[in-house]
């Protein structure tokens, strides 16, 4: 449901409603034809918070530099746009997936920014498992890292049109093998990671610029030093070894635990903006995201755009 000019619309004259009657809605959309519009809803509307997504972005970018063929593309000996200007490279690469979500994989407007996505992908050795990996953790992450904070936001119905919408821009990528399932794709991405994660200087130099970011622009100063536990409390076990993450302390396991799963569970009760858009709050810098696809991203010097990495 866009408008013509590709951003989200809501009913005439309605700009919020609450939570709870916008999941009802979406609960009376198929997951199969309108998988586009459930995941826009489902992760935009009701769970587009600034602060979540960026908590769950930030998990997921450690998840690409745990890679260490990953995070040497990423890093660049100190200076890739990640280290270099870590806020900017996050926000360019949310407002993407804003983008994929606002237009939807198969209008004409999707497709255009998928491709600008496969242009800047070309230029670097990012292998088809390495892009449909990061796919996956787009289409499981928000409901395991719910999961371990103890909530449930997402219905079944919800999930699968998680699934089907990032499948759908995997497809558009032109990636090979994609998993026929997202069971499949879960099993698929746990091999993954037992055969690429691996500690390395580049993923851990890109780590502490993501944790300096998610720090500065989540937590309040006086909680800004415990950054890293928190994170800690959102990753995996794996992750946390691979790029040295403290080991939560009970308390702080505990208190994360409470506020992210209050905040996601009231979401029945709070209102919520209907045409809330990840490309406008992650795309301010850009005129609130009003860019098209081929001005947004890394350019090579000399001022043409042509990467992101």
């Amino acid at each position: 449901m866009s408008s013509a000019s590709g951003s989200p619309s809501a009913p005439a004259g309605l700009r919020w409603t609450i939570g709870g009657v916008e999941r009802r809605r979406i609960a009376r959309l198929d997951p199969v034809t309108d998988h586009a519009e459930i995941a826009r809803s489902s992760l935009q509307t009701l769970h587009g918070d600034r602060r979540l997504v960026l908590g769950l972005f930030t998990v997921a970018f450690m998840k690409q530099v745990a890679v260490p063929a990953m995070a040497r593309i990423l890093w660049r000996r100190g200076t890739g746009d990640i280290v270099r200007d870590t806020a900017l490279r996050n926000d360019d690469t949310i407002l993407f997936f804003g983008r994929f979500l606002d237009l939807g994989p198969d209008s004409p407007e999707g497709i255009a920014w998928i491709e600008r996505m496969n242009e800047i992908h070309a230029h670097f050795p990012i292998r088809d498992d390495d892009a449909l990996y990061t796919l996956s953790t787009l289409a499981l992450d928000p409901a395991d890292i719910a999961a371990e904070l103890g909530a449930a936001p997402f219905t079944p119905a919800e999930l699968e049109a998680h699934w089907r919408f990032w499948r759908a821009v995997a497809q558009r990528q032109r990636l090979r093998d994609i998993p026929g399932s997202r069971e499949e794709m879960r099993a698929w991405a746990r091999d993954y990671e037992r055969r690429e994660f691996a500690p390395s200087e580049a993923g851990r130099a890109v780590a502490d610029a993501l944790a300096d970011d998610f720090s500065a622009r989540v937590l309040p100063g006086p909680l800004r030093p415990y950054g890293r536990e928190i994170l800690g409390v959102l990753a995996p076990a794996n992750l946390r070894e691979i790029h040295g993450l403290p080991r939560p302390r009970p308390a702080v396991r505990a208190a994360v635990r409470a506020v992210g799963r209050a905040y996601l569970d009231g979401v029945v009760v709070r209102p919520v903006r209907l045409d809330r858009s990840l490309s406008r709050t992650f795309g301010r810098h850009r005129c609130a995201g009003a860019d098209g696809p081929a001005e947004v991203g890394y350019r090579r010097p000399g001022g043409r755009a042509d990467n992101t990495g």
